[in-house]
């Protein structure tokens, strides 16, 4: 497994774009708690002297000390570039001094000011320039990740007393916040390229981590500290400063724009050590938001020295940022609001999916970098831009800052974030499902490129990267290839008015457009990663300033509801008819649903639930030690050591019977009712994600199990519309079903709470959706009722049944019979004694079942029959009752 992260370095001879790719399996990274005040200690490391130049490496394995870019290829006295050089030796302390500065201005600005990084390059005290020299040349420690973590800790081991001094001297800094850091002589093996690489024994750059250790390895110790990571980095990025580049890009005149600054490559590994989770295909190193985000492609924005932000959903996850969340002002439909840039917009699909909406600027006086250089073609990349005051540099020329980190984007305009929280590790590659990814981009463009393979390898625009038709604005053509959305009238305030043409719409002061609109019916569309509509619409509308964009957004559910989300974090611990009851563990309060306000109630005891009697009464119980716990029917309080279901069972409607649910399921969710109007309570709960709902004899209802991810009680209501219907949660929505498995409504859920119904409204208990039922509802709760009496309510009615047969809808299943396991189903209308014979073909029986006991009436039975005595072949099987032949069936035996 390998745990090092390699950049592609992809070089378009067309319009030279750089960008990276990681390749790894990252699994163990330790950054579960934040690094309140990052350290870096640094130590710069050259190898053994290569007297014979190995021509497999770059360099001879020493800084560099001088600026040699004298042409090689044509004999020449021409240098290689006669512009601005990136990172230009002497490669010393001060410059790397300087590296750690454009780190930390860098993580400044992107951390929203709460990442300041301090830092110092331990000198050797036995060196002129401070380097430590190794035991070995460059190439014996390229060759695995193994030998990756023996420069590291033999590194560390050489600087070891050096370190503790510094330490000694630094009494205040916390060991777990230092990040160390070895920067070695020598370019990385970072990049590949168009043609071959020359320099293959180059040393990858690296976050070191515990896995790469091999086991007769022990980790080096600093004060008594194990050291198990860090970062390893070479003293540039710049090819330009070696032979190689030329062999590479041969019989070019100038190579001042296949140069690439180093800043990207250490905040990408800084990333790590902070606890940003890679957004990267970790199996395959494609790229999962490509150029967007500083932990995908975007570390390598602007030549290495403008790297992206981390993405909005990273942000949020360190806490460097809140969002401005949008969700509860989508009640006040249309939603019109203005987005800035720097700031992130949350709008919430369900509880664990949403989408992250921020506006960015890449413009450099009205023009973006790409504009810039194709307006001034003459000019090289860095010069261009030096000439803008973009960047601020070090006394040694070294870039250290940018005034806007988004410049290196390919584009402006508003991102669409689609976020699906994971539920796996965050470093266990939360994007490695390119059809189904945790954080995504949603592609203005229409064309699902990011992370997908490229026909266009060669373009100026590589679209599996990232391009600037992924962002959202008025002015995006690609949007309007695949989607060819029809003009409209709207007026000042965005209003649609009712003018189907041009020229009626302005002669009546309306302004005529074709709208940027992302929605259910779009392409891209805003649906769930499930496909489920989500009933968002975000319409583009106009740049009010560079900075400040105009959306409109608007959220039309099937059904109104309201939310609530100062309840977001209290607990449902009981209802009644009007109120629900929650607690936050220190208090109760009510929360009625008639005018919306939340009382605490200071007579409700937190300790335990909270139950209402058949008066209206509602009290607090302690329900410790209580499997069961509900109010009776003469509204005792009952605490039960095992669990209790009580419903109109096997023939006798006038009695409620206990039910042992183990001869059923182990769930925990159970509900009761009767969905096959034969008068008696059928028993339905989730298991595996699958609903089931069976007859008191075991027997499955028709229609049933219903696939799906559901969880939690299954509510069975009765809508005057919808009639009797299935509730209950599909991962982050609230499902309403018809018996036949259809789904009526998808309902997103903001809440993990158990889903109730009460006072015609289906909730949560934050959202709230009117859904009215009525007296044919069974179960409205968790529990059944607000005294959660674990019993069905509603009809139970026993349909009378005219001029019945005595047996009725008489099949077995599976037919053809497969693996000799088939079960024979039949209704029975009347008592009596059931006996299926089976025939071969030619009238011989070959087989007699019987059944005489726990016959249920006016509902199916079923008889279960293994086959193995059959030879394969065609046979008939009768049904009788009471010896009398009520129906013959044909099945058939598999070979």
């Amino acid at each position: 497994m390998k745990y090092y992260f390699k950049f592609l370095l992809l070089f378009i001879f067309v319009n030279t774009i750089f960008s990276y790719i990681g390749k790894s399996n990252y699994k163990t990274l330790n950054t579960n708690r934040d690094i309140l005040n990052p350290h870096i200690i640094a130590i710069m490391v050259e190898f053994q002297n290569e007297t014979i130049n190995d021509p497999l490496t770059s360099g001879d394995g020493s800084f560099l000390q001088e600026l040699d870019i004298e042409m090689i290829w044509n004999d020449s006295d021409d240098d290689r570039c006669s512009g601005f050089i990136v990172d230009r030796p002497p490669h010393d302390h001060d410059y790397f001094v300087a590296q750690i500065q454009a780190l930390s201005n860098y993580f400044y600005k992107s951390s929203n000011e709460n990442i300041n990084i301090n830092g110092n390059v331990i000198l050797n005290p036995n060196h002129e320039k401070g380097y430590y020299k190794l035991s070995k040349s460059m190439r014996e420690y390229s060759y695995s990740d193994y030998d990756l973590s023996r420069l590291f800790k033999e590194s560390l081991e050489v600087s070891k007393n050096d370190i503790e001094q510094y330490l000694t001297e630094n009494p205040t800094l916390v060991f777990e916040d230092i990040i160390f850091t070895i920067f070695h002589a020598g370019i990385g093996q970072d990049f590949t390229f168009p043609t071959f690489d020359p320099t293959i024994y180059d040393i990858k750059s690296a976050f070191i981590e515990p896995s790469m250790f091999p086991q007769n390895l022990l980790f080096p110790e600093i004060n008594g500290n194990e050291v198990s990571s860090g970062i390893l980095i070479p003293e540039t990025q710049n090819m330009i400063f070696y032979d190689s580049i030329e062999d590479i890009f041969y019989a070019n005149d100038n190579y001042c724009s296949y140069q690439l600054g180093m800043t990207g490559t250490f905040a990408f590994l800084t990333g790590y050590a902070l606890g940003l989770p890679p957004l990267f295909d970790t199996q395959t190193g494609k790229p999962g938001v490509g150029v967007f985000s500083l932990m995908d492609y975007g570390s390598n924005n602007g030549r290495g020295v403008i790297p992206a932000m981390p993405s909005p959903w990273t942000r949020i996850l360190k806490s460097w940022q809140l969002p401005t969340d949008m969700t509860d002002s989508l009640s006040f439909n249309p939603l019109v609001f203005d987005m800035e840039v720097n700031n992130i917009y949350k709008i919430g699909i369900s509880n664990n999916e949403y989408f992250l909406l921020e506006n960015y600027n890449n413009k450099i006086d009205s023009l973006s970098i790409e504009s810039t250089m194709s307006i001034d073609s003459s000019g090289y990349w860095f010069d261009n831009l030096i000439d803008k005051n973009i960047f601020e540099f070090s006394e040694d020329s070294v870039i250290v800052g940018v005034t806007n980190y988004n410049l290196g984007l390919p584009g402006s305009g508003i991102l669409i974030w689609h976020i699906d929280e994971p539920e796996i590790q965050l470093y266990d590659g939360i994007n490695n499902d390119r059809f189904n990814k945790s954080v995504s981009i949603e592609e203005a463009d229409g064309a699902l490129d990011i992370g997908f393979e490229s026909y266009a390898l060669f373009s100026a625009n590589n679209p599996t990267n990232g391009t600037k038709w992924d962002f959202w604005n008025k002015n995006n053509e690609a949007y309007f290839y695949t989607n060819n959305n029809q003009e409209i009238c709207i007026n000042d305030n965005y209003i649609i008015l009712d003018f189907s043409s041009k020229f009626s719409c302005e002669f009546n002061n309306g302004t005529w457009y074709k709208p940027v609109i992302f929605d259910n019916f779009s392409n891209p569309n805003s649906n769930t990663n499930d496909d489920i509509s989500s009933f968002l619409t975000f319409e583009i509308l106009d740049s009010i300033s560079k900075d400040v964009m105009r959306v409109k957004a608007n959220y039309q559910s099937p059904l109104n509801y309201n939310d609530f989300n100062f309840l977001k974090n209290l607990s449902i611990i009981g209802t009644s008819a009007e109120s629900v009851f929650y607690n936050d563990s220190t208090k109760v309060y009510e929360f009625n649903l008639e005018n919306y306000i939340l009382n605490h109630r200071e007579d409700l005891s937190v300790n335990g639930i909270v139950l209402t009697d058949d008066g209206g009464i509602s009290n607090s119980y302690d329900t410790l030690g209580c499997v069961s716990a509900y109010l009776d029917q003469e509204n005792n309080f009952i605490c039960s050591d095992s669990k209790h279901y009580f419903g109109y069972f096997y023939n006798d409607i006038n009695n409620l019977a206990l039910l042992n649910i183990e001869d059923f399921t182990d769930s925990e969710n159970v509900s009761l009712g009767d969905i096959d109007n034969d008068g008696f309570d059928e028993i339905v709960w989730n298991e595996n994600g699958n609903i089931y709902a069976k007859n008191f004899n075991n027997t499955l209802v028709n229609g049933f199990p219903i696939s799906g991810n559901y969880d939690g009680t299954v509510l069975i209501l009765e809508n005057d519309i919808d009639g009797i219907v299935l509730v209950s949660r599909n991962n982050d929505y609230i499902e309403i079903l018809s018996l036949d498995g259809q789904n009526i409504y998808s309902l997103p859920s903001i809440s993990n709470n158990d889903i109730l119904s009460i006072n015609g409204k289906l909730s949560d208990g934050v959202r709230f959706y009117d859904y009215q039922t009525s007296d044919g509802s069974y179960w409205m709760q968790k529990h059944s009722s607000h005294s959660h009496f674990p019993s069905a309510t509603g009809f139970h009615i026993i349909p009378e049944y005219y001029n019945q047969s005595n047996i009725g809808n008489f099949y077995n299943y599976p037919n053809p019979i497969i693996n000799d396991l088939t079960t024979f189903r039949f209704k029975v209308y009347n008592q009596g004694d059931i006996k299926i014979n089976i025939y071969d073909l030619s009238g011989h029986k070959v087989e007699s079942l019987t059944m005489i006991d726990d016959l249920i009436l006016n509902d199916y039975n079923e008889i279960s029959y293994s086959s193995n005595s059959l030879s394969p072949g065609l046979y008939y099987a009768e049904i009788l009752h009471n010896n009398t032949k009520q129906n013959i069936i044909k099945i058939v035996v598999a070979y």
